[in-house]
């Protein structure tokens, strides 16, 4: 059975936003066995989706489209689906109570515009939504059925874990289980993995080992799949595999399946009862506001402070004034003097200092130095990237985050 995901919006297009949706629908279609053999991006335009729409009905069995079904008058796959089978538009009243019941729950008056979301086309299966105002459907025609899903990745999830999966498995008469774990790694390259891992992907077969790139957030994903009669003996087989690339890769891998970077960490710092302050300078990186995100955080986060002025990294952490030079902030130095001082004004047990430069000349490498300072001293880190190199700001940020992830489990080894 050939699927195909459709994402739909101009947004895309225009790349103003990532399409990580058809990642995450990809992702989720293997676990029912699916293959996907084609993914299309289209703009908010009735006659240019319609086609898009009969290119996939005449070369994929299942299509799923994500996105185009909000209220306004550029959400059009509710139109287009319709008029590419043949169906009218139908009104469905328990889905106009639904999205009505969800915009009570949320104190607001529903605008005249929403009724459009009560209409699917003729015959599809609804498809309520309770976390958000776009219901979905699921039109089967000849054979083949297209599952209207919505752009909002948060309720596209949820679709997909509560409505669409089943479905597919009840249709597919799915018996096996698909089970993935997901390593996560950070500090190391792609190819680097590649090469430590090539003998048990070359020979994977069930399970299997794929690797993933995520430069948006300078992590590298060691995907495990593997297909049982039930999910004791898909763990049976998968343990094995994971505990030999914990093996290879344990310096580098911090997590697994939905853990985030910010997520462990925050872990680490409470069981191991450990305050933490911040002070960096305005050049690129967004740790306190990292911090100030985190689960947790009062229990550990004591201060955070981005300093701006030469003046007052003099007068409030005492940063001595002949380490400035030529007016800039920007050395090994100063982050130390951060560090100290931020830990010293705060009480923290350890203290961050950041400083550096997100380069904006070709001829120029983005820097940081990155200093931590704890009752043993004060160790610092300096880090040089290309200019090409994208997504800096996160880059300089979780490497700020592995400094202290390190230290932690340095002391536990101790």
């Amino acid at each position: 059975m050939k699927a195909e995901i459709i994402a739909i919006g101009t947004e895309l297009l225009l790349g103003q936003i990532v399409d990580t949706n058809s990642a995450h629908i990809a992702q989720q279609l293997t676990t029912v066995g699916l293959d996907l053999h084609f993914k299309s991006t289209v703009g908010d335009n009735l006659e240019r989706l319609k086609t898009t729409l009969r290119i996939a009905l005449s070369r994929s069995d299942l299509i799923i489209t994500t996105g185009g079904i909000g209220p306004t008058l550029d959400d059009v796959t509710r139109e287009a689906v319709a008029e590419v089978l043949g169906r009218p538009l139908v009104f469905q009243p328990h889905l106009y109570d639904q999205i009505n019941d969800f915009f009570r729950r949320l104190g607001r008056t529903m605008s005249p515009n929403n009724r459009k979301q009560a209409y699917i086309p003729e015959g599809a299966i609804p498809i309520e939504n309770p976390v958000g105002t776009a219901p979905g459907f699921i039109a089967e025609h000849d054979g083949k059925a297209i599952i209207a899903v919505p752009g909002v990745p948060h309720e596209m999830r949820y679709f997909m874990e509560h409505s669409v999966l089943p479905y597919l498995r009840e249709k597919l008469g799915v018996r096996e289980v698909i089970v993935s774990r997901v390593l996560k790694l950070f500090g190391i390259g792609e190819s680097v993995v590649d090469e430590q891992l090539k003998d048990l992907i070359d020979k994977g077969v069930n399970p299997t080992i794929g690797l993933l790139a995520h430069t948006q957030i300078g992590e590298i994903h060691v995907r495990l799949t593997v297909k049982a009669v039930d999910r004791a003996e898909a763990e049976d087989l998968i343990s094995p595999l994971e505990a030999e690339i914990r093996r290879r890769l344990k310096d580098f891998i911090f997590g697994s399946d939905e853990e985030s970077y910010e997520s462990v960490l925050s872990s680490l710092l409470r069981r191991a009862d450990l305050s933490l302050a911040v002070a960096e300078t305005a050049f690129g990186s967004s740790v306190i506001q990292t911090l100030k995100l985190m689960d947790g955080n009062t229990e550990f986060f004591r201060l955070g402070l981005t300093i701006v002025n030469l003046a007052v990294a003099e007068r409030l952490l005492n940063v001595p004034g002949s380490l400035f030079k030529d007016g800039e902030m920007i050395s090994a130095e100063v982050a130390k003097a951060l560090a100290e001082g931020v830990r010293h004004l705060s009480g923290a047990d350890l203290g961050l200092g950041l400083t550096g430069r997100a380069s904006k000349r070709k001829e120029q490498d983005h820097l940081i130095y990155i200093a931590l300072a704890h009752s043993q001293g004060t160790d610092c880190l300096e880090q040089h990237w290309p200019f090409a190199m994208r997504f800096i700001e996160n880059r300089m940020t979780k490497m700020a985050l592995a400094q202290i992830r390190q230290y932690i489990l340095k002391q536990g080894q101790r």
